[in-house]
C-alpha cells in the first residue's frame, strides 16, 4: 500500500473507533498481523538440536550394520532431511496462513463500521440544504422547473426529496 493509501485508512480507521484504538489497529496490521519472521527463524533454530541428534541415530543405526557411508545411509538421510524440510514450511506456511487470518478478521468488521459510519453521516447536498433549512421545499421547486422546462423529464428523486421535506 502506497502511504497514501495508509494514510487514508488511518483516516478511516479514527473516524470509526478514535485515535488510540485507530493507531493500534494500524500498528498491527502495519507490522505483519502476528507474522514475525525472526520468531520463525528463532523456532528453527531451537530445533537444530533436534535436527542433529535425528541425523546421528539415523547415521549411528546404518554405522552398526558397517553401512555408514554406503548409499542405503545417503538415502535414508535424503529422506530424513527432506523430511526435515518439509516440516519447517508446514510451520511456516501456517503461521503466515494465521497473520493473513488475523489481518482479514482485523480489516473485515472495521470495514463494516466504516461504511456504517459513512452511511450515517449527512451527505453534501444534506448539509447544504440543512444550512439554508430548504429541504423538500427547494427540491419540490427544483422539480416543477425542470417539469415546466421538459414535460418528459424523470423527476421523480426530486419529488421523493420533496415529500421527505423536513428530514433534511
Amino acid at each position: 500500500m502506497s502511504p497514501t493509501d495508509l494514510s487514508r485508512m488511518f483516516d478511516t480507521l479514527k473516524k470509526s473507533y478514535g485515535d488510540g484504538t485507530a493507531h493500534a489497529l494500524m500498528d498491527f496490521l502495519t507490522s505483519g498481523a502476528g507474522f514475525n519472521q525472526d520468531a520463525i527463524n528463532n523456532l528453527f533454530a531451537s530445533m537444530q538440536p533436534q535436527i542433529e541428534r535425528g541425523t546421528e541415530s539415523l547415521m549411528n543405526q546404518f554405522s552398526a550394520t558397517g553401512n555408514r557411508f554406503g548409499s542405503g545411509a545417503q538415502i535414508g538421510l535424503g529422506d530424513f532431511l527432506s523430511q526435515v524440510n518439509l516440516n519447517e514450511g508446514q510451520i511456516e506456511s501456517n503461521m503466515y496462513e494465521q497473520a493473513i487470518q488475523n489481518y482479514l478478521s482485523v480489516l473485515m468488521p472495521t470495514s463494516a463500521q466504516a461504511a456504517q459510519t459513512k452511511a450515517n453521516s449527512p451527505s453534501t447536498a444534506d448539509s447544504i440544504l440543512s444550512a439554508l433549512n430548504l429541504g423538500g421545499s427547494a427540491a419540490g421547486g427544483a422539480s416543477a422547473i425542470t417539469s415546466a422546462i421538459n414535460p418528459n423529464a424523470d423527476t421523480s428523486l426530486l419529488d421523493t426529496l420533496a415529500s421527505v421535506g423536513g428530514a433534511f
